[in-house]
C-alpha cells in the first residue's frame, strides 16, 4: 500500500473532520466513546439545517445521543457552551449542518480539553480550524486537492506524491487522512487509516427512532 505509514495518534480531545457518508462519522465518534468506555456525554449538533430537514438525515438518528441541539444563532450556540462546559467529561460532539464554519469562541473554548469535536462532512471544508481530515474510502485527487488547497496554501503539494495510489488504499479497504498533531511541517502530513474501525453503533429502536424524527421537525419547522 504505497508509502503510506497508518495513522495511529488518538483523535480524542482533538478537531476532525469526517468527510463521507453518516455511516463514517458515526464510526468516528462511536470509536472515541469506546476508547473513553462510554463515560461521559455524546451530543449532536445541526447547524442551520434546511427548513424542514437537517443535515444527514434519519440516518443520524440510529444512534444514542445524550442531548441534540440545533444552532441557529449566538444565543443558542452560548447554550451549547454552557452545557458543554457543566457536562460529565469526556465530552463528543459530532458537528454537522449547512457547512457554515463553527463559531470561533466555540472551538477555541474546547481546545485542550477533554472536549472532543467531530466534524460531519458530505465533501465540503468548514467549520474551524481542523487538526485531522478523514477522506472517504474511495477519494481522488480532486477532492483530496480540493480540501487541502482550502485548507491551507501549500498544502496540494502534499498530493502528487499520494495520487497514484488511491486506488491501491481503497482496494485494501483503507482511507486517506491528513494529520497535524505533532508534525513538524506546518503543512501536515498524509497517512492511511481503517474506515470501519468504531462502526458498531449504539442503535435505537424504529418506534425511537420515529419519535426522535418527529421532535427534530417541530423544532426545525
Amino acid at each position: 500500500m504505497s508509502s503510506l505509514e497508518g495513522f495511529s495518534e488518538h483523535i480524542r480531545g482533538r478537531r476532525s473532520l469526517v468527510i463521507g457518508e453518516v455511516a463514517d462519522w458515526l464510526a468516528k465518534i462511536g470509536a472515541v466513546e469506546s476508547e473513553s468506555l462510554y463515560k461521559g456525554r455524546s451530543i449532536l449538533v445541526i447547524h442551520e439545517a434546511v427548513r424542514g430537514g437537517f443535515s444527514g438525515g434519519p440516518a443520524l438518528f440510529r444512534k444514542r445521543w445524550d442531548c441534540i441541539y440545533r444552532i441557529r444563532d449566538s444565543f443558542e450556540a452560548q447554550m451549547l457552551a454552557t452545557y458543554v462546559a457543566n457536562a460529565p467529561k469526556p465530552v463528543r460532539i459530532l458537528w454537522t449542518g449547512s457547512g457554515q464554519d463553527i463559531p470561533r469562541a466555540l472551538w477555541q473554548r474546547w481546545s485542550g480539553n477533554d472536549v472532543t469535536l467531530i466534524g460531519g462532512s458530505g465533501g465540503e471544508l468548514f467549520g474551524c480550524e481542523w487538526e485531522v481530515i478523514f477522506f472517504p474510502l474511495r477519494n481522488t485527487r480532486q477532492l483530496t486537492e480540493k480540501i487541502l488547497g482550502m485548507r491551507g496554501s501549500g498544502m496540494r503539494a502534499l498530493v502528487p506524491a499520494v495520487a497514484p495510489h488511491l486506488d491501491e488504499i481503497a482496494e485494501s479497504g483503507a482511507a486517506l487522512v491528513w494529520s497535524n498533531i505533532d508534525e513538524s511541517d506546518t503543512r501536515g502530513a498524509l497517512y492511511w487509516h481503517d474506515p470501519k474501525e468504531g462502526a458498531k453503533v449504539d442503535m435505537v429502536s424504529k418506534e425511537e427512532a420515529v419519535g426522535m424524527l418527529e421532535d427534530v421537525i417541530r423544532i426545525l419547522k
